[in-house]
């Protein structure tokens, strides 16, 4: 079976990426309905049974700060940011590729700055346990620094992506955003 020209075959690569984020997301959905199950329990044993379990506040509040970084790096993944475009999309391709590279440029600086930030919180905090359960404080800081080196991958791999674009064809006119599938 041939494919048309339009859809070339996907690199293993790709393809494994596209299985990765796919999994995060079941993953992002899977701790959320955690969370939301020891809380009730937890609400139920306390107003029902006066009593309650100790490990659940500091389980849900791992698993959130976990959650808000995978699901951050999931909306970096899908482009689904919030991003203002009133002026980039009015400009040429030639501008709007130069401020996209830019952009992603500065978003890479960030991302270098909250690697070291994360880091440095994980080498303060190692040897130090939560209260009641004893879970390692580094494993709070490692959602910042595993988000930092996978969201800079996902960055490296649009600023390619995105240097590698040419010009639009000349249906399109000067004001279509280059981000747009």
């Amino acid at each position: 079976m041939s494919r048309s020209p339009s859809h070339p075959p996907r690199a293993p690569l790709a393809r494994a990426r596209r299985y990765y984020f796919l999994t995060l997301k079941y993953i992002v959905v899977l701790g959320m309905l955690t969370i939301t199950a020891l809380i009730f329990t937890n609400v139920v044993l306390r107003y029902g049974f006066n009593s309650s379990l100790f490990f659940t506040e500091e389980v849900s509040r791992l698993m959130f700060v976990w959650l808000v970084f995978m699901g951050a790096l999931l909306v970096l993944h899908e482009r689904a940011h919030i991003h203002v475009d009133m002026l980039t999309s009015r400009l040429p391709f030639g501008w709007q590729k130069i401020l996209r590279l830019l952009s992603h440029l500065i978003m890479l600086g960030i991302t270098l700055l909250l690697l070291t930030g994360s880091w440095s919180q994980m080498l303060i905090n190692r040897g130090v346990g939560a209260p009641a359960t004893g879970i390692p404080m580094t494993l709070f800081y490692g959602a910042g620094v595993t988000f930092s080196i996978l969201s800079a991958l996902v960055i490296l791999h649009d600023l390619i992506e995105y240097a590698r674009q040419s010009a639009p064809a000349a249906t399109h006119h000067a004001g279509q955003d280059i981000s747009a599938p």
